[in-house]
């Protein structure tokens, strides 16, 4: 039989990852995610001890540290588990944005991933530059106000987005026509 002209073609089913890719992503999602809540907990641990502790070469050293555990590695954290999502998303019946626990966590990666970028990197550059010319005797001041949010927020947002990994929450974000809503 030949195809009725003008009639729309089947949909297409979007290809899904197989058992063994699937198994790849989500080791790799679920590594990335706790490697990003690692690093968090390391810059926690040198910010507190910049922050409270009163020998200034101790104090230094924790700053200098933090310019080499947080931003790269962070970076790396959020890039694998954006592309790692995206690839769980694209390859499965959650999608990305069908569900809205889906787009939820990929919002708070990417708001996260872009807070390293804009805002981060350049006060924990700025304090360790502080914390090199301190210990080269130069007489300087450490404000560490702005360094006290990125280890309370981001580990706080993470925890949310692993919670919302288990209880997959809220339902789909639109239904096509016709379609009934799964909750």
């Amino acid at each position: 039989m030949s195809a009725v002209r003008g009639a729309a073609a089947p949909p297409t089913r979007p290809r899904r990852l197989g058992v063994r890719g699937r198994r790849v992503l989500l080791v790799t999602h679920i590594a990335a995610a706790g490697a990003w809540l690692g690093v968090d907990v390391a810059m926690a641990v040198l910010i507190v001890t910049a922050a409270t502790t009163a020998d200034l070469r101790t104090r230094a050293v924790s700053l200098q540290a933090l310019e080499l555990v947080t931003v790269g590695p962070l970076l790396v954290c959020g890039l694998l588990c954006l592309l790692s999502g995206l690839g769980l998303g694209l390859g499965s019946r959650w999608g990305i944005v069908r569900y809205w626990w889906v787009a939820t966590k990929l919002a708070i990666n990417l708001v996260l991933t872009a807070l390293v970028l804009v805002s981060l990197r350049f006060e924990v550059a700025e304090q360790a530059d502080r914390a090199r010319r301190s210990l080269a005797g130069e007489s300087v001041t450490f404000d560490l106000a702005d360094l006290v949010y990125p280890p309370t927020v981001s580990p706080a947002l993470l925890l949310a987005a692993m919670t919302l990994s288990v209880v997959k929450p809220w339902g789909r974000i639109r239904t096509r026509k016709g379609e009934v809503s799964p909750r």
